[in-house]
């Protein structure tokens, strides 16, 4: 999964969003549960706080030509043999234009295959949630140009399509998304210059069965940047605001922490007074931690929270600027709990949890450090990172790309 840092010009459900950055009342909502954790502590590490120099170890690689034109914010999966991206928004004459076609990736070939048309009327546009549920890959469309929402799943297999019934969201952008294993949970946003309603539903692409998640309808106004699961539990970080009703005319809020319970619809909010730094962004997790990005002032840093225990620990800091603002991305390395960050112009910095350590590789230019947007996935032991825009007038979307090998 991916983060692109500071990006103003689109949401992608992906994308971190950082919270604590303004709160003009730290009261939260009277309808949601206050977590009983009001004792967490904050662990500091000190004697891993330096980075490890540079080391000439890993090199981006360039990618074969695509058979699709290049494309911000589209949706990307990894199924275990390949790279499926679907969606997004092309640029390549400067004019936006929704992008409904798709590509398959097989790194071990090294081929691109154009993957089948999804039924008539699932446009892809930004905003896109997509995951793998061992079978097929899940995308839906939460700001399609047609108006309504709309989801499809897609069988790599046999190359087909299956259209997911209509559920009870509308159209919206800015939300969260998670996979808990059976369902698709799509979580908050906004719709035009409203808040989206209903805040929250869970669809199970196996059955096609929509639920509304009730345990959400008093956070009208909730924005939430990347959703993981730990122990069963989503865990999303973002902002809810405090005049819903006004829309974006609204300029309060404050910083929210959620633990959402799927099978008991249950939604608590986590206590964020003890948290080592602010503001923070979601990026990935581990068995027990959820973990953060506390970037400020071009410095990295982590921060983690032990969900089990309820503690807070603060992680090393790594100098990570990049050379354009808003042209820097990020990628969580599910399975081998790290985190990489594109640095200046050819370099990139990862933080590993079991060492609890930045590791600098000058590993050559690539979207990861000078592109937003991009379809990004982590294989195992290859992250591939294509298209995406850069910083040059209209902002264009090339399409190529570039992989390499991160044991």
């Amino acid at each position: 999964m991916s983060r692109t840092r500071a990006l103003p010009v689109v949401s992608i459900a992906a994308l971190g969003l950082a919270i604590g950055a303004c709160s003009s009342s730290s009261k939260p909502p009277s309808s949601i549960t206050t977590s009983s954790i009001t004792t967490s502590s904050i662990t500091t590490s000190t004697a891993a706080s330096t980075t490890t120099p540079a080391v000439p170890a890993a090199h981006w690689a360039p990618l074969p030509a695509a058979p699709i034109a290049g494309r911000i914010a589209a949706g990307a999966v990894w199924t275990g043999r390949e790279m499926v991206v679907w969606g997004g928004v092309a640029r390549g004459s400067g004019t936006p234009s929704a992008a409904s076609d798709g590509a398959a990736y097989n790194p071990t070939t090294r081929q691109w295959r154009a993957i089948a048309s999804p039924p008539s009327g699932v446009l892809g546009d930004a905003g896109n949630a997509a995951v793998w549920t061992g079978a097929r890959a899940v995308f839906w469309a939460g700001n399609s140009s047609d108006g309504p929402a709309v989801g499809a799943t897609y069988d790599p297999a046999s190359d087909t399509w299956q259209r997911l019934p209509k559920g009870p969201l509308g159209a919206r952008e800015g939300y969260a998304s998670a996979w808990t294993g059976h369902e698709l949970l799509l979580l908050g946003g906004t719709s035009g210059d409203q808040f989206a309603r209903p805040v929250a539903a869970a669809v199970n692409p196996s059955t096609g069965a929509w639920r509304q998640l009730h345990a959400f309808d008093a956070l009208a106004g909730l924005r939430l940047g990347r959703a993981v699961v730990v122990g069963g539990r989503v865990y999303a970080s973002g902002t809810v605001s405090d005049c819903a009703q006004l829309g974006s005319a609204c300029r309060h809020e404050h910083a929210i922490f959620l633990e959402y319970d799927p099978s008991a619809d249950a939604v608590h909010q986590l206590d964020l007074s003890h948290a080592p730094s602010l503001p923070i962004a979601t990026v990935g997790s581990t068995a027990s931690d959820v973990v953060f990005d506390a970037t400020s002032r071009g410095a990295e840093r982590i921060v983690r929270y032990d969900v089990p225990n309820g503690t807070w620990t603060k992680g090393p800091a790594v100098s990570c600027v990049p050379v354009t603002p808003f042209y820097s991305q990020s990628a969580w390395l599910e399975g081998a709990d790290a985190y990489v960050v594109g640095c200046g112009a050819t370099r990139l910095a990862v933080y590993r949890v079991s060492t609890n350590r930045w590791t600098t590789i000058d590993a050559g230019a690539s979207p990861l450090n000078s592109r937003a947007g991009s379809a990004i996935v982590w294989t195992g032991n290859q992250l591939i990172a294509w298209s995406g825009t850069v910083a040059l007038p209209e902002n264009p979307t090339p399409a190529d790309g570039s992989a390499i090998g991160l044991g």
